[in-house]
């Protein structure tokens, strides 16, 4: 259930809003989790948990001006703005010789699949298929690693998803398309059929 859901997470938060620390923290110790989940996933298990803690002391000294209704949808857009940057910062600095694909190279992005391959929502429970699923995400451009995420994992509305990214729903559904035919390509170039293929 998410933690938006309920009368205890409204309460909790309009005490966090007056001030009160351990209101706070009950609410950050109910996301923290699928929040690293997100942001290892995006950035790798070395960055998440600093990008995660940075995004949580943001939202608790901006939290007064918070005037949305999904506090989780908020914190999930400080979280996934701090991986991209980081993920920039990575791309302006690189420490591997060669960078990710773009969203502009369209020979990663746009290739149909080679055949029928694995849903990611199907891959879910397979500990295997989740590390290779995982693999393939480093493999795109992290705009598009990021909207796949939020939606095909965290369970985001597209409407949610634009707020979160701050961008248009036409872009966020073409780069979850887009994301999603780079991924299964990848999985099936690397022989993946799922534990049933």
């Amino acid at each position: 259930m998410r933690p938006d859901v309920g009368g205890t997470t409204n309460a909790l938060l309009d005490r966090a809003r007056r001030g009160d620390a351990r209101a706070f923290e009950q609410l950050a110790i109910e996301i923290e989790r699928p929040l690293y989940r997100h942001a290892a996933r995006m950035l790798g298990h070395d960055d998440a948990e600093d990008v995660v803690q940075d995004a949580l002391l943001s939202a608790w000294k901006s939290l007064a001006s918070f005037e949305g209704t999904s506090f989780r949808a908020w914190v999930f857009r400080i979280v996934t703005n701090r991986a991209l940057d980081r993920l920039r910062s990575r791309r302006r600095h690189p420490e591997l010789p060669l960078d990710p694909p773009t969203e502009d190279d369209d020979s990663a992005s746009w290739a149909e699949p080679a055949a029928p391959g694995p849903e990611l929502a199907d891959l879910a429970a397979d500990r295997e298929a989740l590390r290779v699923v995982e693999d393939a995400l480093a493999t795109i451009p992290a705009d598009q690693r990021a909207a796949l995420l939020l939606r095909d994992v965290e369970g985001f509305a597209y409407e949610e998803i634009a707020t979160i990214t701050s961008t248009e729903i036409g872009t966020v559904k073409s780069r979850i398309h887009r994301g999603r035919l780079a991924v299964r390509n990848v999985l099936i170039s690397r022989g993946w059929r799922g534990s049933g293929g």
